[in-house]
């Protein structure tokens, strides 16, 4: 008997199991997960979603013997196969399932597993096995600007005024302020020297400035 050009094949990690028997007909579902609401005066509406992962589902038995319908030599005990499986679930990691010969090749969890003695010959398990694709999530990334230090303005260096006879700060302020009010701005910038200079600034601030006195003019 010419064996069959598919291959099923189950594996976790380096751990494989190939079925030695190919089941008569392999289910492939991929529901398309919509849905669909009733609305007031329009009836049914349906939303069209992503597709759902896969369910892939088929039934076969881990024979005791070799025979004909085997695909293969060779081929693990029905309890060793059956322990396989169940070990897998256990670990509740995802198995490869492929189909040699065709497109499946998917990362799968096990849904469902179930076995019972053979109905053929003494010593075989029947098995029925639903897989569901697996589709790993990775977190969306997203990238943030870095936060640029905005930098001040760099305050520019005061001007520097050498006072003449006749000059106060009332006037001086006005010449460069275009505002006389301003004065108390050259008198904050440079109280500590006025004040040094002459002592009667404490009582008069201002009042006492000298030609040839140099007074810094804030911007």
């Amino acid at each position: 008997m010419t064996k069959s050009v598919y291959e099923f094949w189950l594996s976790q990690g380096k751990d494989k199991l190939r079925f030695p028997v190919l089941p008569e007909k392999i289910d492939v579902t991929n529901n398309m997960g919509n849905e669909t609401v009733k609305v007031a005066q329009f009836g049914e509406v349906t939303f069209i979603n992503d597709p759902n992962a896969k369910t892939i589902s088929f039934s076969s038995y881990f024979p005791k013997k070799y025979s004909p319908l085997t695909e293969y030599k060779g081929f693990p005990s029905p309890e060793n196969a059956i322990a396989t499986i169940e070990r897998w679930i256990k670990n509740k990691k995802p198995v490869r399932f492929l189909v040699t010969g065709t497109k499946i090749n998917l990362n799968c969890s096990i849904e469902a597993f179930t076995h019972s003695e053979g109905q053929k010959d003494i010593g075989d398990r029947d098995f029925d096995i639903t897989l569901k694709e697996y589709k790993t999530v990775s977190p969306r990334k997203i990238k943030q600007k870095k936060k640029t230090k905005k930098k001040r303005p760099s305050k520019s260096a005061p001007k520097v005024y050498t006072v003449k006879k006749g000059d106060t700060l009332w006037h001086i302020a006005g010449r460069f302020y275009g505002n006389s009010l301003q004065w108390r701005k050259i008198w904050n910038a440079n109280k500590k020297a006025m004040i040094k200079r002459s002592k009667r600034n404490i009582r008069q601030p201002g009042h006492w400035i000298f030609p040839g006195q140099k007074l810094k003019i804030p911007q």
